[in-house]
This record gives C-alpha cells, structure tokens and sequence, in this order.
C-alpha cells in the first residue's frame, strides 16, 4: 500500500477509535494513522483495546490501541478515577483491556 492510501485508511480508523473513546471519557485526540516499527505503510489495525496511560499529579489518560498497541486515540488527561471510570465504561461495552506496552509517537 502506499503512503498516501496508508494514512487515509488509517485515519478513517482513528475516527471510530475517537468516537468511541469521545463517548466515555470526553475530548480525545488523534494519535496513530500508520503501524510503528514497520518498513512498509501498513494503517494502525482495525481491532479495538483499551489501556491507561499514567500522567504526572494523579492523573491518567485512557487510550485506544490495536492488538499491536499501536495508540490509535487518547484522551485528555483526567484524574485517575475518572479514568478508571471511563475504562471501566469501555471494558462494559466488550472492550477488551491492552496488556502490553502502548505504542505512542514520544
């Protein structure tokens, strides 16, 4: 696949990640079109897991990742409860929890 078919496709992804992370856990924000670590323009993968990422100050943010953990949206940060809260929405909703190291572009 090319560059240009990658991120569109990608990105046509990340919107249904951003939604569905919008709807329990507020503003949420873009994060990977394209897989991590692959020499070729592969779009982030179309399966949906949660995890939460630890802030500074007791807060958290909840992202959405594929199967590879690459980090497709992400919310603002919240309190740490709040997040758990909105994880604990997701994971009601037959979203499965990610169990590895996410993959974020830092």
């Amino acid at each position: 696949m090319d560059y240009f078919h990658a991120v569109q496709d990608g990105r046509t992804i990340v919107q249904r990640a951003i939604k569905l992370l919008q709807d329990v856990a507020g503003p949420s924000y873009p994060v990977l079109f394209m897989k991590t670590g692959r020499t070729d323009w592969t779009p982030v993968s179309e399966e949906n897991l949660y995890s939460i990422i630890d802030g500074k100050n007791n807060t958290a943010a909840v992202v959405i990742c594929d199967s590879d953990g690459n980090t497709k949206a992400m919310s603002s940060w919240l309190s740490r409860e709040d997040a758990a809260k909105s994880a604990s929405i997701l994971q009601s909703r037959g979203i499965e929890r990610f169990k590895g190291d996410v993959k974020l572009p830092i």
